[in-house]
């Protein structure tokens, strides 16, 4: 609920958990008497007859309704708003201003708040309204919860923030090379004004614009006001690592107070002390190779790593061996743990609980809001502890994020890591539960042993077979391996494979064994637990068993889901198969996510947060926000003059700061016009054979790495080339090799070791040429010496046959939308624009970059894309002109 003149009513969410320490048992308090916490409510008259009037009217059942409290404490405005239905006293109770009162009568006349009572008061509280019980005439009073007291809110002083940051502030006090930076003072003002009035900020900030300290800065100074949380979400890990350990400090010291701050990291990234000392253990049982060293060496890290995460592991374990260690809600004794204390997740909740400003990705972020919408929890701790802020750096990836986060995927190899979970050649959780049981006991441990070898067993075994017989069906139904996914149902996608009588009797197959094998599991479980002694001796494998069940019941819903849908799921999801890596048999994938997210978004991220800022160096196209608002549910119907009458309108700013760089002194912006054409390989000079030889796309591939040596033999290496599709990039990889032009430039190339340690390598090198797909498009930052050009092979249009490009495209066109010029061309821009970026990093930098593709000069979207990128001088010809050009920009001429 926005903030408004500097008063807010309602509780302080980071404190308040369910009932806990609220006056729940508060008394009967008829009609004019006292109550402990001051005078009492009092209904007025008018309050009085309109409640009688609407409990006769519904003939004595029960009826709700919502009232003003005036600063005297008297019940005004009573009014009908639900009548018995508890899901809509919530509905209407989320909506209400803060600071009233929700009142119920009890026909029977006793107004003892029921357990269902109690619960709907604590949600009620949750948004900022008390609750009360009265008879069905209205002459007694029973209050359930006081109504919140009010809070006052100190505003943002913008003024005093930019003084910060300004000339001759404490920012250019504390650094001698300060350089004023008027677009972060813009922004800064711009992002206090969101925390004061409540809403969304859209603000696309050039690079170079310091935009994380224009955000953070009054993200801190709200914390330490009026001590409520921000979480900042961003897209990459770099991102993450610049805010809590240089700009989160930087913050808190201009300020001169106690920030408070987390790094908060998804569950499964930690590891359990109590699991990794029981997978040591009873290794023998769990695995059939021998992972003692492993386990042994993950056991002495737990006793000096001081985060406990994967990231701080100086090795990376075997996948099944980091299933069986890591920390899983299923499987947590919670306050039991003997390592509760010590425990590394528990230790960041409460590192996190007790922070103000929260940093976090935005796959975390949407796990979060996941579960907020699927419990219809918006202000307690979720996954995240409650936050009112949210802070969206690196936002041009917020659609794409949420879409990979919020669907469902099952793949082969899933299936077969539970099922081998729980047995694996004799080995496993079934196993370790076996071994366990007394040896000598014949009665009713022997019963449960032969349960396991006689029941459960054979039900791992049959949900095996099946899920083998199903996949391999299922391959066979993709063509190729390791290429693009292919789209189920749609207008060119692949046949709903449930349609083919094989493939259903084989998927119902496998249901079935999921469905038996989760019941076989969960008995298991519930025997174990009727024993007592069995089940204290077992305690730890009963979590285990109970999380594999879970996780059987999940992955049978998200076969259902992508596999044989029901109507409305056909219509909001987009479905699809794939099949991943080589070999004989590929990881076959199959999933499923929201073809519209907007709605979603706006209903669980931008509607109930008090403010929401979204920025990023990339968020315009043709300095317009449309696109962007239109993908995630900001344009409220603006484009097509409707308005959906039973939401709120969001109020919705929006600011271009421009970079501080001179990308006119500083760039070039260089198109080849003789090469062949990027999309079809026709045509050409450059390629061997001259003239034409370009035919095909390995004459297009030959010309690319001509280029890139080209250039290379201006700049001295230097140089970043980036692809659209990795089959490209290691081509012209081979070409540069077959060349010898990695002798003269050391050559890293993506995919042939880990991304850290390419960049690492080309920044130490100095002289490199670094050839990278989609990771390198964004969110690498080189400044300086090291990257002085850039060559983008092909305009980064999607795969029109992507299964989500597709169904999003299709959804576009049923609304009467272009989907090229309204979809995938905004797309193509924004990402163009990131790679235009990766270039310029400061204003001491200087640089090329040569694009491939002239169709930004030959095709009439051309413009769109070329007004989407900063203001370089365009210089295009043949390469041969082009090239001469290039030399005279790095020699210093114009």
């Amino acid at each position: 609920m926005p903030f408004r003149d500097g008063i807010r009513r309602g509780p302080k969410p980071p404190d308040l958990v369910g009932l806990d320490g609220l006056d729940v048992g508060a008394r009967e308090v008829p009609p004019g008497s006292g109550d402990r916490s001051g005078p009492p409510l009092t209904l007025s008259p008018e309050a009085v007859a309109r409640i009688r009037d609407e409990v006769g009217r519904a003939g004595g059942r029960e009826v709700c309704f919502l009232a003003r409290v005036t600063p005297d404490r008297v019940v005004e405005d009573a009014r009908a708003v639900a009548r018995g239905n508890r899901a809509a006293v919530l509905a209407v109770a989320r909506d209400a201003p803060e600071g009233g009162v929700l009142i119920h009568n009890h026909p029977s006349g006793n107004l003892e708040p029921s357990d269902a009572d109690l619960a709907v008061a604590a949600r009620c509280y949750e948004e900022g309204l008390g609750t009360a019980i009265v008879d069905n005439d209205a002459t007694r009073l029973y209050v359930v919860v006081e109504p919140p007291e009010p809070r006052v809110v100190v505003p943002l002083d913008p003024d005093e923030l930019e003084a910060i940051v300004a000339p001759e502030g404490e920012l250019a006090r504390r650094f001698e090379g300060y350089e004023d930076r008027p677009g972060q003072r813009e922004m800064l003002r711009l992002v206090a004004e969101r925390y004061n009035r409540g809403g969304v900020a859209i603000v696309e900030a050039g690079t170079g614009t310091g935009k994380s300290l224009a955000y953070l800065l009054p993200a801190a100074r709200w914390a330490l006001q009026n001590d409520e949380r921000t979480v900042v979400s961003t897209n990459t890990i770099n991102l993450q690592e610049q805010l809590v350990q240089k700009d989160l400090p930087l913050v808190a010291d201009l300020l001169g107070e106690d920030l408070t701050w987390a790094l908060v990291k998804g569950r499964g990234n930690y590891v359990s002390i109590r699991r990794a000392h029981l997978a040591t253990a009873t290794s023998a049982s769990l695995f059939e190779d021998d992972r003692s060293s492993e386990l042994s060496a993950i056991v002495e890290w737990t006793e000096r790593t001081r985060d406990g995460s994967l990231s701080d592991l100086s090795f990376v374990p075997a996948e099944d061996t980091w299933e069986e260690v890591r920390s899983d809600p299923d499987i947590c004794l919670r306050s039991r743990c003997p390592h509760f204390q010590a425990c590394f997740y528990q230790r960041s909740r409460r590192r996190a609980g007790g922070a103000r400003i929260l940093v976090v990705n935005h796959h975390l972020l949407f796990t979060d809001l996941a579960v907020r919408r699927a419990t219809d929890n918006f202000t307690q701790a979720a996954v995240l502890p409650p936050y009112r802020h949210v802070i969206l750096d690196e936002a041009h990836n917020l659609e794409d994020a949420a879409t990979s986060h919020l669907g469902v995927e099952v793949t082969r190899r899933a299936l077969f890591r539970t099922l081998a979970r729980l047995d694996r050649q004799g080995k496993g959780v079934l196993a370790a539960v076996r071994d366990a049981l007394p040896a000598r006991d014949g009665g009713f441990a022997g019963e449960i042993r032969r349960r396991v070898d006689e029941r459960t067993r054979p039900a791992v075994d049959e949900a095996r077979a099946a899920a083998g017989a199903l996949v391999d069906d299922l391959e066979r139904l993709v063509p190729g391996r390791g290429g693009e996914a292919v789209r189920i149902g749609g207008a060119e996608g692949l046949d709903e494979p449930a349609a083919d009588d094989l493939v259903r009797e084989r998927l119902d197959a496998l249901l079935g064994a999921l469905s038996r094998l989760e019941r076989e599991v969960e008995e298991l479980r519930r025997r174990l637990e009727i024993d007592e002694t069995l089940q204290e001796l077992l305690a730890e494998r009963l979590l285990d068993l109970q999380s594999l069940t879970r996780r059987i019941a999940a992955q049978q819903q998200a076969l259902r889901l992508v596999l044989t849908p029901d109507a409305e799921q056909a219509r909001w999801y987009v479905r699809w198969l794939e099949v991943r890596g080589r070999g004989p048999k590929g990881n076959v994938a199959l999933g499923a996510a929201p073809i519209e997210l907007g709605p979603i978004l706006r209903d669980s991220l931008f509607g109930p947060a008090d403010s929401v800022v979204l920025t990023s160096a990339t968020l315009a196209t043709r300095r317009s926000f449309d696109f962007l608002r239109s993908r995630l549910g900001l344009d409220d119907g603006r484009d097509d003059g409707e308005r959906d009458e039973d939401r709120e309108e969001l109020e919705v700013i929006e600011a271009i700061v421009p970079s501080p760089f001179d990308f006119q002194t500083q760039t070039i912006f260089a198109v080849p016009s003789d090469l062949s054409d990027a999309r079809t390989g026709r045509g050409g000079v450059l390629a061997d054979g001259g003239a034409g030889a370009g035919a095909g796309q390995a004459g297009f591939q030959e010309e690319t790495a001509r280029v890139i040596q080209d250039l290379a033999g201006v700049t001295d290496g230097g140089l970043f080339a980036l692809f659209t599709s990795h089959g490209a990039l290691r081509t012209v990889a081979g070409l540069l090799r077959a060349s010898g032009a990695d002798l003269r430039w050391p050559l890293f190339v993506q995919g042939e070791d880990d991304r850290a340690r390419l960049l690492a390598g080309f920044i130490e090198a100095r002289n490199g040429i670094l050839v990278g797909t989609s990771s390198f498009w964004e969110g690498v930052d080189v400044p300086g010496h090291p990257l002085r050009g850039l060559v983008i092979q092909k305009l980064p249009f999607r795969v029109p046959t992507e299964p989500v490009t597709a169904a999003r495209v299709e959804a576009l066109e049923r609304e009467g939308v272009n989907a090229f010029w309204g979809y995938m061309l905004p797309l193509a821009a924004l990402r163009l624009k990131q790679g235009f970026g990766r270039l310029v990093r400061s204003r001491r930098d200087r640089g090329a970059v040569v694009l491939l593709d002239d169709r930004i000069l030959r095709k009439r979207y051309g413009a769109y894309l070329r007004d989407s990128l900063p203001d370089a001088p365009l210089v295009k010809g043949p390469w041969s002109e082009v090239l001469t050009s290039l030399r005279r920009f790095y020699e210093g001429g114009a």
